[in-house]
Formats: C-alpha cells, sequence, structure tokens
C-alpha cells in the first residue's frame, strides 16, 4: 500500500504590496485621501490597485485584480463569453475598525444584455487582503 501525501495550496491571486507613485487622477479617493483605488482595462483583464498612503507621505500598491475573477465567478460565465466588460471601484465602504473596504464593480454586456455584479474587498493599511 501506497501513502500518497496531498497538499493543498491557496491561490488567491495577490501579489506581494510595493511602494509605487501616487494613483492615476481616475483613481477613487476615501474622503481622508489615505487610499485610493484605480482599475486599468488590459488584454487579459482589469488591474485593480489600492494605493494606501504610507507615514512618508508615499504610497504603499496592493492588486485587488482577482476580485474581477470572483465577480466573473458569479455571473457565472467566462470573460470570453461576454462581448464587453468594465471593472472599477465604485464605493468606498465606512469602517470603524482602521481596515479598508472597497467596493468593486463588474458590469458584462452579452447579446444586448447588460449584468452588473460587485464584491466589496477589505484591506489592512499593510497591503493585507481579505475577501470581505
Amino acid at each position: 500500500m501506497k501513502k500518497v501525501l496531498a497538499s493543498v495550496a491557496l491561490l488567491t491571486g495577490w501579489a506581494s504590496p510595493a511602494l509605487a507613485d501616487p494613483p492615476s487622477e481616475g483613481a477613487l479617493w476615501t474622503a481622508d485621501k489615505r487610499a485610493a483605488v484605480s482599475a486599468m482595462p488590459g488584454a487579459s483583464g482589469t488591474q485593480v490597485t489600492a494605493y494606501v498612503r504610507q507615514s512618508d507621505a508615499r504610497f504603499l500598491e496592493v492588486d485587488l485584480s482577482a476580485v474581477e475573477g470572483g465577480n466573473f465567478g458569479k455571473l457565472g460565465r467566462r470573460r470570453a463569453e461576454y462581448d464587453r466588460f468594465e471593472t472599477k471601484p465604485v464605493e468606498w465602504l465606512p469602517r470603524q475598525d482602521g481596515l479598508l473596504q472597497v467596493k468593486i464593480q463588474t458590469q458584462a454586456w452579452r447579446d444586448g444584455q447588460r449584468y452588473t455584479v460587485w464584491e466589496p474587498v477589505l484591506f489592512r493599511a499593510d497591503g493585507t487582503v481579505f475577501w470581505r
């Protein structure tokens, strides 16, 4: 009898945070200008990036792009099955615990019909990302 060891890895798609320049003009900022989120469409999906202001006035860049895949999972079809799609941050959600939470919306069009879903993404100022 052979013993087989199975390992399971949780792949979230989040990259390690890095210091970055300030976000683009089209970014969605928190009311206190502590953080911003931007979305840049690309050929294979949308690059959704959070920027968190650090004490030295630079920004910590946090990749939130995996949220788009989760939104397509809610829609039940692959990206390629839609005529077009758009993912963008739409609202910062208020919190009293020091964490940051932003609502990311994906709209997808297929055969003249528009479908809209969203996901709240929760993260810390140090770049640690949680789903909700």
